[in-house]
């Protein structure tokens, strides 16, 4: 049975530290990504998704019906090392609440990605950037599904202009390898 009181009350807590977060973070405007600076200076601000593409072992193309091929998403980095990011898939109804809990309570969460629930992912914490491997990680404070706290999840990134693309070697829910391609565009 859904306990829609404990769903609302962690939407509610989630929300409210993205705002308390996203409140407090003194984010930067556009960097030019060909002026001096270290790469944290241009990874600093806020990020919108513009595409997630999940790629198998083959080279093919791979549907995700948890979140989809087209999430909406933002990504904010600040530059006292904080790092908060949401993910939702479109057309998310309270009909499917039902099945997809019983669905995800099966999950077991992979060690270098974040657990999505009900077509939602979301999480807040710290950052570190190896600017020498391009790695950015994550380490998560508070997220969404309570497994993922506690985490540190790697992620190979570049940056050119306003675009971000962050890859991630992870895998589908049934185990399957996979490689995560994520584009972000800066918020201006």
């Amino acid at each position: 049975m859904i306990n829609s009181k404990a769903i609302s009350a962690g939407v509610t807590f989630i929300a409210s530290a993205f705002v308390l977060l996203v409140g407090h973070t003194a984010l930067t405007k556009d960097v030019d990504a060909t002026a001096h600076g270290s790469v944290i200076d241009h990874l600093v601000g806020g990020w919108s998704l513009v595409s997630r593409v999940t790629t198998g072992a083959d080279g093919r193309v791979l549907t995700d019906a948890g979140l989809s091929a087209t999430p909406t998403g933002i990504l904010i980095y600040d530059r006292a090392g904080h790092v908060a990011a949401q993910l939702s898939r479109p057309g998310r109804t309270i009909a499917m609440l039902a099945d997809e809990c019983r669905e995800d309570e099966k999950v077991r969460g992979t060690e270098n990605n974040t657990q999505y629930l009900l077509g939602y992912d979301a999480y807040f914490g710290t950052y570190t950037v190896n600017e020498k491997e391009g790695i950015v990680t994550h380490h998560l404070e508070s997220a969404l599904f309570p497994g993922d706290i506690g985490k540190s999840i790697a992620r190979r990134f570049s940056i050119s202009g306003d675009t971000l693309t962050i890859n991630i070697s992870t895998t589908l829910r049934d185990g399957t390898p996979v490689t995560r391609t994520l584009v972000w565009t800066r918020l201006k």
